[in-house]
């Protein structure tokens, strides 16, 4: 017999040896120091284990449930390197641009100003690429306020200040009927690419960072898609049709957010 078995008897409340006990005790002062006064100090110190490692009644059942939970093909993305990640990000967004606003072009594509398109293109994807990098990213991150914020701030500000922007001749004589239309389209094609975000994420519950960062990315590549699909350039039917769908996927990732912290405490 040994000390660990002494001090494991007492945590089980099994009986030991009297025999095997006492010999060892006579040679353990450590262990006789914990049947003084009626092994006051081996029943107390087997107390404090016990509350300092609980087992829930279902621990077994939750190690079942998270190891179920990382099988399939969320799980497989999940596991891949960051940089893979965020290469699957940016490819579902130029195939949304490309299905959106390529092959469904606006009538007045041929005269759409060149500089205008060229601008667009690069601030909004330079953008988008931004946001992605900062969320799939593996490094520890800062201050929020600096880190994200400003980002989120931008994505929205930038499609509500375009649609006060010069526009062509065609789109100006366009009226505001169709907003909701767009705003629909718009959604549509980026719902692929929010249902990879939110495959790729790591987390069990979509943190702060990611739904400000996701939002970001979804509500300029909307915008983006819309410019080359949608001609018409009235700021009213820009401001509802366009630059509201950056707000419609924040609303819609701080709900999703809320759903899954609400599931993971019940």
């Amino acid at each position: 017999m040994d000390c660990s078995q002494i001090r494991d008897s007492f945590v089980s409340g099994d009986r030991l040896s009297a025999g095997q006990l006492e010999a060892h005790l006579a040679t353990c002062p450590q262990c006789q120091a914990l049947f003084e006064r009626n092994a006051e100090l081996g029943r107390r110190l087997a107390a404090q284990a016990s509350e300092v490692l609980p087992f829930p009644a279902d621990f077994f059942g939750q190690i079942e449930h998270g190891l179920a939970r990382e099988t399939g093909l969320r799980a497989w993305l999940r596991s891949r390197p960051s940089r893979l990640r965020f290469v699957f990000s940016l490819l579902s967004v130029v195939l949304a641009i490309i299905v959106g606003g390529v092959l469904r072009q606006r009538v007045d594509f041929a005269q759409y100003p060149a500089l205008r398109m060229i601008l667009l293109l690069c601030v909004y994807f330079v953008a988008i690429a931004l946001a992605f990098a900062k969320e799939l990213s593996e490094l520890p991150h800062g201050n929020p306020v600096r880190e994200y914020l400003p980002l989120l701030a931008f994505s929205l500000a930038v499609p509500i200040l375009a649609a006060f922007a010069p526009a062509t001749d065609i789109s100006r004589l366009a009226g505001s009927e169709g907003a909701l239309s767009c705003f629909g389209y718009g959604a549509l094609l980026t719902l692929p690419v929010a249902l990879l975000l939110w495959a790729l994420d790591r987390n069990q519950r979509p943190l702060l960072r990611s739904v400000c960062l996701s939002a970001a990315a979804l509500g300029l590549s909307a915008n983006l898609l819309l410019e080359l699909h949608c001609a018409n350039g009235n700021p009213v039917h820009v401001l509802l049709g366009h630059a509201s769908l950056g707000l419609a996927w924040l609303a819609a990732w701080a709900a999703l957010r809320r759903v899954s912290g609400a599931g993971s405490s019940s």
